[in-house]
């Protein structure tokens, strides 16, 4: 009997114990759910604050666009902070896209001081360069530093055309050996190739990237269809002389019937030029000198003036073609 009772215990004993190391185990394993569900908790109930969201998809409307400014216009901004807490900033470049956030930061363009001290959806630049092009984007930041960027757009500024005199030829202009200075396959060829060939030498100043012959050659190819013939001409910017003076405001202002300035007074001939032209800027095709091609006394060619405003396309006679007179250039 002895020995049962003491099995008996010793068993009530091992149960005892087991139950009281489920217990410790069951405690221990309940402090660190406890710890990782702490832990989970900081997660979830503190999320990363989200960037503004740029209002009308980011779009941004560059306009008034002059020789030195633009003006930018984009929609306000949608954030979970109030709108007149969000800042702006607006970023330009002539090297960077502006693309996305990580070019900006980059760039080195964004800067501290620059952000708009209340919530802003127009801002005007200044301070550019003439006839270059230009990229745009605009910024937002809220009041946790977080940043969204627009879409980014780009504008060119306006530049300015010079008109200048490529010098005196007689009628067969095309045959000068300046004009051969490339391979010719057209009288519009040799006449922009004579006029490329002055630029470069006499006005290295000037703008050198597009230069055209301010003449008429046919019907289809005039001082008239010139916007048509070169889509890239930029109509409305102004035309100058070379030594600065306005000559017309714009691409029309030019071929109408007068320009702001005699080419004498302007400083861009001294004498009357080989126009080819009618006073509306077609081409006059009996007085071409044969498509500028002779320079005899049995051609005659169409000359413009050099000593009036008015009508200043066209003079009124025609000219031999062994007569010397300017050829004008015009160059952006």
């Amino acid at each position: 009997m002895g020995y049962k009772l003491e099995y008996t215990c010793n068993a009530v004993l091992m149960v005892i114990a087991i139950v009281s190391s489920l217990y410790m185990l069951s405690c221990t394993d309940d402090k660190i759910n406890t710890i990782i569900q702490d832990e989970n908790n900081y997660n979830t109930d503190k999320p990363l604050s989200l960037a503004p969201i740029p209002g009308n998809n980011g779009l941004l409307l560059a306009s008034n666009i002059t020789e030195n400014s633009v003006k930018m216009q984009w929609t306000f901004a949608n954030d979970d902070s109030p709108s007149e807490i969000l800042q702006y900033q607006v970023i330009v470049s002539q090297t960077c896209t502006l693309f996305s956030l990580q070019e900006i930061l980059q760039s080195g363009l964004l800067e501290e001081d620059n952000w708009s001290n209340q919530p802003i959806n127009q801002s005007t630049i200044t301070n550019l360069s003439i006839g270059k092009l230009y990229h745009a984007n605009v910024c937002v930041r809220d009041p946790d530093k977080n940043i969204a960027v627009y879409t980014p757009t780009s504008f060119t500024t306006k530049g300015r055309m010079y008109l200048f005199s490529a010098g005196t030829y007689t009628g067969d202009m095309i045959l000068q050996k300046a004009s051969r200075v490339v391979v010719i396959v057209s009288a519009r060829d040799a006449l922009n190739a004579l006029c490329k060939s002055v630029l470069q030498s006499a006005y290295p100043d000037l703008p050198q990237d597009n230069v055209i012959a301010f003449i008429s050659i046919d019907n289809e190819d005039s001082i008239a269809t010139i916007p048509i013939n070169f889509a890239g001409i930029p109509l409305d910017w102004p035309v100058y002389s070379p030594s600065g003076i306005i000559i017309a405001y714009n691409w029309n202002d030019l071929v109408d019937s007068s320009i702001n300035k005699k080419l004498q007074d302007a400083g861009v001939c001294d004498s009357f030029w080989w126009s080819g032209s009618l006073v509306d800027g077609t081409c006059d095709t009996l007085n071409t000198c044969n498509g500028w091609a002779d320079g005899t006394s049995s051609c005659q060619g169409r000359s413009g003036a050099h000593n009036t405003a008015e009508q200043w396309l066209s003079s009124d006679y025609e000219r031999n073609c062994n007569n010397q007179h300017h050829l004008l250039g015009l160059c952006w």
